[in-house]
């Protein structure tokens, strides 16, 4: 996580242009907060939604395997602009 998130801004500023780096960044910090917040309360609602650890356990790891694979489907958006 650590190596990700600088990368991540200096990506966004280096694709943005000078009047939209204030916004993509402000934004990028939003969708960063939001999404952290997000997948733990949802999170949390599968791990009750269920009455044994296991299924409890089984359930959070099928949920964070459904981000990751819509992580990688998603991936392909982001690509560098040639001029």
């Amino acid at each position: 996580m650590g190596l990700l998130y600088p990368r991540l801004s200096v990506m966004t500023l280096a694709l943005s242009t000078k009047s939209d780096e204030g916004f993509n960044s402000s934004a990028m910090s939003i969708s960063d907060s939001l999404g952290g917040a997000l997948s733990l309360a949802t999170t949390g609602i599968v791990f009750a939604a269920f009455t044994t650890p296991v299924q409890s356990f089984a359930g959070v790891f099928a949920f964070t395997a459904a981000i990751g694979v819509a992580a990688v489907l998603v991936a392909p958006r982001v690509t560098t602009r040639t001029p």
